[in-house]
């Protein structure tokens, strides 16, 4: 559907586009909701009954909604926010919430800033904010803006959660993120929007009921912005914040996983055991 002021994207069956003039109740949800509106991309997670904690359906909508947020030529910024209580709780531990055939699903909801996607990202967050949640929200999105009532943290010992060893980012200074790691998952030991703001984890604390419209009021200024000179920025700044764990698991996500799930490995090991000649077709 087009309007000269507004897109609202087809689902492709993963997110849903909300149409103001199409009927919706929550039995419809979708664990993603996108529309876009005078060139800027809303976003939200929409598992509010689970204060949006990412499941396996919540992560593949996000990794297919970045590609079409990076290439639609009507969008130049994206708005990422939470319905309900909370922006993300972190992954959803309940059994069979995510895939584990899939290799490091929850890591593929993330944006591949300064790789695959250049346009900014506003992060408007509210309530918790944990473990993937702030992976999400504040490693992976370029302005992050907290409500009041924003908590951070990284609960995963506490959830039963095993880590690989987490790599120091330039995110924070290195004690405080040395404290955030080691005791955030302890209830008193979360950090609060006032606290993210002198870490320099947010850039700006607004009361809830401004949330926003200050995520709004950032989006518009990033829109003045060339895009060429934002993906300049963008490409360099997340050049020197990656690492080669980082790098290890894309390489393993870009290149070993399609091969390991193609029909060609297949087809191979036919041939090998019928003893003939492959035929393979590149898919």
């Amino acid at each position: 559907m087009r309007r000269s002021h507004d897109k609202r994207r087809q689902a492709r069956g993963s997110y849903h586009a909300r149409d103001a003039n199409s009927l919706w109740s929550p039995a419809m949800a979708e664990p993603l909701l996108y529309e876009v509106r005078d060139g800027i991309a809303h976003i939200t997670l929409n598992r509010p009954e689970k204060l949006n904690a990412m499941n396996g359906g919540m992560a593949d909508a996000l990794r297919d909604m970045w590609k079409e947020f990076e290439r639609d030529p009507q969008v130049r910024v994206g708005i990422l926010s939470g319905a309900g209580k909370a922006f993300c709780a972190g992954r959803d531990i309940s059994p069979g919430a995510v895939d584990p055939a899939v290799p490091f699903q929850t890591h593929q909801a993330l944006p591949e800033n300064g790789v695959k996607v250049f346009k900014p990202i506003v992060a408007a967050i509210h309530g918790y904010a944990l473990g993937a949640g702030y992976v999400l929200g504040i490693r992976h999105c370029d302005i992050s803006i907290a409500a009041e009532s924003a908590v951070l943290g990284f609960p995963e010992a506490k959830a039963g959660v095993a880590i690989k060893p987490l790599e120091y980012k330039p995110f924070m200074p290195f004690k405080a993120s040395l404290e955030f790691a080691l005791l955030g998952w302890q209830g008193g030991r979360l950090v609060g929007a006032r606290r993210a703001y002198e870490l320099g984890l947010v850039n700006a604390v607004v009361p809830d009921a401004e949330l926003h419209a200050e995520a709004l009021r950032w989006a518009g200024l990033l829109k003045q912005i060339p895009p060429l000179y934002v993906r300049a920025v963008k490409r360099g700044h997340y050049a020197a914040a990656r690492t080669k764990a980082h790098d290890d698991e894309h390489e393993y996500l870009d290149y070993v996983w399609p091969q390991e799930q193609s029909e060609d490995l297949q087809e191979a090991r036919r041939a090998f055991l019928e003893k003939r000649a492959p035929n393979f077709t590149g898919r």
